[in-house]
């Protein structure tokens, strides 16, 4: 994504941390500007409270409301009101829902549908597959706040040993708790498949279209979920593909990056 894209971020703080509004904030800005920084709930939940702080800090526009029944939710209703509302102004080309809720499965797809781009954020053992499958992308933003938890420590560990020792122990963790995420056998398995077809068509595979067609098939493929031999986990596709033994790497005369089957 180009800088040029303006984002509607639309958070959904009944239903995510205020730990993670710095992650937010700063995976969203990978993707765009963002033009519209929106956090919905009740008094309770926003007002002395942690997310009060973050909104100052992050000069998020919250947009509290009240529960007129017990039960119901007022800021869901809102959040999708607002959306609507700002997809209808012209005023974005994308738009990024932050919550774990399936409540908002149909209005990514209403967004989708109208042509914009729509990402979600969410907590992976949250999210439904439905929820992920609405959207163009979706991030599970709790993997990534543990991962850069993890290299924090890891810069700040006196002892190497005890550094490594622990930076493995937490990837075991993430792993066992990632069970939404495709396992590196079948993404191997599917980067020879769209290599073969490639073949059968005379065309070469470059890692650009192994990217796309990878998240294309998977809304929560992203390379920094997975981990290397010794526990430091993956930042570029470039290195993940090339660690898999059935796979060549070649870097081309015009500076263009192709994969093969060995």
């Amino acid at each position: 994504m180009t800088d040029e894209v303006r984002i509607a971020l639309l958070i959904d703080a009944e239903n995510i941390s205020a730990q993670y509004a710095g992650y937010i904030i700063d995976e969203i800005e990978k993707y765009g500007i963002c033009s519209y920084k929106r956090i919905y709930g009740n008094w309770e939940r926003i007002v002395k409270t942690r997310w009060e702080q973050e909104i100052r800090k992050h000069s998020l526009k919250p947009m509290m409301q009240v529960n007129n029944t017990r039960g119901k939710n007022a800021s869901d209703s809102a959040l999708i009101i607002d959306a609507m509302d700002i997809l209808y102004g012209s005023n974005v080309e994308g738009f990024c829902i932050v919550s774990s809720d399936s409540d908002f499965t149909s209005l990514a797809r209403r967004l989708s549908e109208s042509g914009c781009l729509v990402l979600g954020m969410g907590e992976s053992d949250k999210a439904t597959e439905a929820l992920e499958n609405a959207y163009d992308k979706f991030i599970y933003i709790d993997l990534l706040a543990k991962q850069a938890e993890e290299e924090r420590l890891a810069e700040e560990a006196l002892e190497a040993e005890y550094k490594k020792q622990k930076k493995q122990e937490r990837s075991k963790d993430m792993a066992e708790n990632t069970a939404n995420t495709p396992s590196k056998k079948a993404i191997e398995a599917k980067i020879q498949q769209i290599i073969m077809e490639n073949n059968d068509k005379g065309k070469p595979t470059d890692l650009g279209l192994i990217g796309n067609e990878l998240n294309r098939i998977y809304k929560n493929f992203d390379v920094r979920y997975y981990s290397k031999k010794g526990g430091k986990r993956y930042k570029y596709l470039k290195e993940f593909v090339s660690d898999f033994k059935s796979l060549k790497v070649e870097v081309s005369g015009d500076r263009g990056i192709y994969v093969t089957v060995r």
